[in-house]
């Protein structure tokens, strides 16, 4: 099992830098895991590749599609963010680091599993303390 984030989950839908190494771990026999937040955050990285005209409306309603099979295959498997709430607001205080990205360090830790991301920022600032965290590239 290996916790990913929604800048990992994104390249499996669009093409870009680092989307080939987000494939290769869809093809991997190990589950992948995320808070449910993940639901969100997905659809607000495609609408947000709108904005900056990286995407048209057809584009955005094609890999919106792709994102609803996704889900509805189990990939990522979803964890319920309440669950790991706590732990997360603990994290984010300790670390001075956005909610959001430590609800999947939370995850990772509950579960004592490793977490690939592709956000340079976290992986930047929280690398270093955080020994389960891995980048995508």
């Amino acid at each position: 099992m290996i916790v990913v984030d929604a800048s990992v989950a994104i390249k499996w839908l669009i093409d870009e830098p680092g989307s080939e190494r987000a494939q290769d771990l869809l093809a991997r026999d190990d589950e992948l895991v995320a808070p449910d937040i993940i639901r969100l955050e997905v659809p607000s990285a495609i609408a947000r590749r709108f904005r900056l005209g990286d995407l048209d409306a057809d584009d955005v309603a094609a890999v919106l599609r792709l994102w609803d099979m996704s889900l509805a295959r189990g990939l990522p498997s979803l964890q319920d963010f309440r669950r790991h709430l706590p732990q997360a607001v603990a994290l984010s205080v300790g670390l001075r680091h956005p909610l959001a990205d430590c609800l999947y360090l939370a995850v990772a830790e509950h579960l004592d599993l490793p977490m690939v991301s592709a956000d340079r920022t976290l992986l930047r600032r929280v690398g270093d303390r955080f020994p389960l965290l891995r980048s995508l590239d």
